[in-house]
């Protein structure tokens, strides 16, 4: 990864108090990862997080991107995990698994790269980890949901939102310094806005009505701010 620049986001988190879901790649195969040669640190920073409170999740296997049809969370056509016979997955996440707790560390939490998972994935979590919280979801509150809690994440930059739960998802290595600048602005100015994950969870309630309704709403959004983009791209 870009250390440099993972390392201004980490101290801008800890300064601010601000505990986040980590995603780690237990075996990376994306070329589009590596951005400079390994510190040899990065297991030991691992367990640093955990011991800080931080909650780690699993961010698929090896992170491997394929073109595939949208899954649970329908926002992209590429994927690591959507389409894959069951026993295939089993395996990912089994060998997963295998290295993070190898390395003394034990995922809360599943991250899909792209948010790419199916009912398959699912299967293959509970027969082959104690995973049961997925850091995924386009809706305004933790739920519960085919066994497992869902914190929702919705937002890929700071903003400022309506009432709800809203999670936003970074790549540090993407992250200018203009980015970086916004997000410690952003947290300097929302102080009490940013719950320990482990206590969000706690609060998941049964998916409603009123979840699947915000859900096809947001999704909708999704894909006219897509179709949008791409016609101005086009012209």
């Amino acid at each position: 990864m870009d250390a440099p620049r993972w390392s201004e986001v980490e101290s801008l988190l800890v300064r601010r108090e601000v505990k986040p879901i980590v995603a780690v790649v237990p075996a990376n195969a994306d070329p589009g990862l590596v951005r400079g040669p390994s510190s040899g640190r990065f297991w030991e920073q691992a367990l640093g997080w955990a011991a800080a409170g931080w909650m780690i999740a699993m961010h698929g296997y090896s992170h491997a991107l394929r073109r595939s049809e949208p899954g649970i969370i329908p926002v992209n056509r590429r994927s690591e995990f959507v389409g894959l016979p069951l026993e295939e997955q089993k395996s990912r996440i089994r060998e997963g698994m295998r290295i993070l707790q190898g390395r003394k560390i034990t995922p809360v939490a599943w991250v899909a790269p792209a948010h790419g998972m199916d009912k398959n994935t699912l299967e293959a979590l509970r027969a082959e980890s104690s995973i049961r919280l997925i850091s995924d979801s386009l809706a305004r509150r933790p739920v519960q949901r085919w066994g497992f809690t869902w914190i929702p994440q919705q937002l890929w930059r700071p903003r400022r939102m309506p009432r709800g739960l809203w999670t936003i998802c970074f790549h540090p290595n993407e992250m200018t310094q203009s980015d970086i600048a916004q997000l410690s602005a952003f947290v300097d100015s929302h102080k009490d806005s940013f719950p320990d994950p482990e206590e969000v969870a706690a609060r998941a309630v049964p998916r409603g009505l009123s979840d699947m309704m915000f859900e096809c709403a947001f999704t909708f959004g999704i894909r006219i701010r897509r179709i949008s983009a791409s016609r101005k791209k086009d012209g």
